[in-house]
C-alpha cells in the first residue's frame, strides 16, 4: 500500500493543470486563480496505478453530494458542496476530485497558496484571463510540480545518507530548495522528521562502532588477564578490576 501511495502522489504534468477564477477584488481588476486537474485525469491516475483495484460509489450527506473511493478494500470518503451544483453533474465530479485528495491524488496542489496567484484582469472578459497570464501561470504549475519532485530527491537522499557530514550538507542544500520552490508545510515537517530520525541513527552507529572498538593494551603495561582467577577487564572505563 505505501508504494501505491507514493505513486498516486506523483505530480502531474504541468500541461494537465487548469486554472479557474478564485475571486476578484472589489474593482475587479485583479483576479485571484485557482489551480486543478480535471476529473478524467484523476480516473486516468487511479487506473495506471491500482489497474482493476479501485472503485467509487456516491451517496447523499445532508444535501451534500459524498464520493468514496476504495483501494485494495481501504475506502476514504470525501464530498462536495449541494446536489443542485452545476446540475449535479459538477457536485459528482467534485466529490470524486475531493475523494482522491485523500489518497494523494493531486493534493500538492494545494500548495500553490503558498504563491501568489492574483493575476491583472483589468477590462477583460473572464475567459481572455488565463490567456492573457499564460506564461506566469504556467510558471507557478511547473514550480509546484518541481517543488513536489525536488522534496522526493532530498528525502531520498537523507534516508540513504551514511554520515553526519553528508546529512548536513543534504540538508543545507533542502533549505535552500525549500525556500525557492515553497515547500509545503507538511513536506517541511515530514522532511524535518526524517532528519531527526536519520541523525539519531547515525548517532547511534558512532555509539556502536566505539563500542566495538578494538582495546589494546601497551606490552609495557600488559598485565596478565587470567580469567581463572577471576581477572576482568571493564570496557566501559577502560580499567582492570
Amino acid at each position: 500500500m505505501e508504494e501505491t501511495l507514493v505513486k498516486l502522489k506523483a505530480p502531474f504534468p504541468a500541461d494537465k493543470l487548469s486554472w479557474r477564477i478564485g475571486q476578484k477584488n472589489k474593482d475587479k481588476t485583479r483576479a485571484m486563480m485557482l489551480v486543478y486537474i480535471d476529473s478524467r485525469d484523476v480516473q486516468d491516475r487511479l487506473d495506471e496505478v491500482c489497474g482493476l483495484n479501485w472503485s467509487d460509489s456516491y451517496s447523499e450527506v445532508k444535501g451534500r453530494l459524498v464520493c468514496s473511493i476504495t483501494i485494495n478494500g481501504v475506502t476514504r470518503t470525501d464530498g462536495a458542496g449541494d446536489t443542485d451544483f452545476e446540475a449535479e453533474k459538477g457536485g459528482l465530479s467534485d466529490a470524486f476530485k475531493r475523494a482522491a485528495v485523500k489518497w494523494g491524488v493531486g493534493r500538492y496542489l494545494y500548495d500553490a497558496k503558498n504563491y501568489n496567484t492574483w493575476v491583472d484582469c483589468k477590462d477583460m472578459p473572464d475567459y481572455d484571463i488565463y490567456k492573457n497570464n499564460k506564461d506566469y501561470l504556467d510558471k507557478i504549475a511547473g514550480l509546484l510540480s518541481k517543488g513536489v519532485i525536488t522534496y522526493k530527491y532530498y528525502l531520498e537522499r537523507v534516508k540513504n545518507c551514511t554520515s553526519k557530514e553528508e546529512l548536513d550538507s543534504i540538508l543545507e542544500e533542502a533549505r535552500i530548495k525549500a525556500k525557492e520552490e515553497c515547500w509545503s508545510t507538511g513536506n517541511n515537517e515530514t522532511f524535518k522528521t526524517n532528519v531527526t530520525k536519520k541523525q539519531k541513527e547515525l548517532e547511534n552507529e558512532t555509539v556502536e562502532n566505539s563500542d566495538k572498538e578494538q582495546i589494546f593494551i601497551p606490552d609495557t603495561k600488559r598485565r596478565s588477564l587470567d580469567v581463572s582467577k577471576g581477572t576482568r577487564y571493564n570496557i566501559n572505563n577502560r580499567s582492570i578490576y
